[in-house]
């Protein structure tokens, strides 16, 4: 009987406990492991979005780098709207930060920069008109670029920068030197020059049809390549009646930035 009595004040003892906690003791310690762990993570600044903005923007840098070297490689323009499709997607309002990161890196690594591709000259009388038409108040941002060597003079030597080796080193050396020859020519003459005194010089260097560059054997084909890398510009003009036109040459974006006066004054 004494031990009956023991048992019942015993039941009251546990019935009041399971008041007090009523989760099993597993499933507290499980709940305070959790709430430690979430304190930890908003201490540390893990779990927020800080770390993924930070991989974004680095992607971005990286995709920006890439597509300048590409681009300069082709010789073609970085053109503000592939940067915008291909680089920052949803994230155009980056543009600026992304482009001084990836200029950092340019500069850092590659010895290069991206800058500015001016605008091509309105040659004709209705390019002038249209020009004059359009609002002057309107601020206009860079729409192209192109990557430029930071390098110092002495190391654009041909001995330690040599020409591109594709295809050969030495086709591309030749192709740099006629385009910067007729940039030269064009530059001399007020930067216009007629298409009958470009003739007349191609005649002077054996030109006039054939070319000795690898994979284009036609002199036109390799004035057309100069047109479609921006070196060169062929403005055509009507000249009154019976279809009659002008056609002159002027200096290209890509010839202005790369060539330009400098290159000129080491032609000569």
């Amino acid at each position: 009987m004494p031990s009956l009595g023991r048992k019942r004040r015993a039941e009251p003892e546990a019935e009041e406990e399971d008041e007090v906690s009523p989760e099993p003791a597993t499933q507290r310690r499980r709940r305070t492991a959790q709430h430690q762990h979430e304190s930890d993570d908003d201490d540390t600044g893990y779990g927020n979005d800080n770390g993924d903005s930070n991989s974004n923007m680095e992607q971005m840098v990286k995709k920006l780098v890439r597509l300048a070297l590409a681009c300069e490689y082709s010789r073609q323009p970085i053109r503000r709207q592939t940067i915008r499709d291909k680089v920052l997607g949803s994230a155009g309002r980056q543009f600026k930060l992304v482009l001084d990161q990836a200029q950092l890196q340019l500069r850092n690594v590659f010895g290069m920069e991206m800058v500015e591709l001016p605008e091509k000259e309105k040659a004709t009388v209705a390019q002038k008109r249209a020009a004059k038409s359009q609002s002057q108040s309107q601020n206009k941002t860079a729409q192209s670029y192109t990557l430029v060597s930071l390098l110092p003079a002495p190391f654009h030597d041909p001995a330690i920068l040599s020409p591109p080796s594709i295809p050969t080193q030495a086709t591309e050396a030749q192709y740099t030197s006629l385009y910067t020859l007729l940039i030269s020519l064009i530059s001399l003459s007020n930067n216009e020059l007629a298409d009958t005194k470009i003739e007349r010089y191609l005649r002077h260097l054996g030109l006039e049809d054939h070319t000795p560059i690898s994979g284009y054997p036609k002199t036109e084909l390799l004035l057309k390549r100069m047109e479609k890398e921006g070196y060169l510009v062929k403005v055509r003009e009507s000249a009154g009646g019976q279809g009659e036109e002008d056609v002159n040459w002027m200096v290209g974006p890509r010839g202005k930035v790369e060539v330009g006066e400098q290159g000129v004054r080491g032609l000569w």
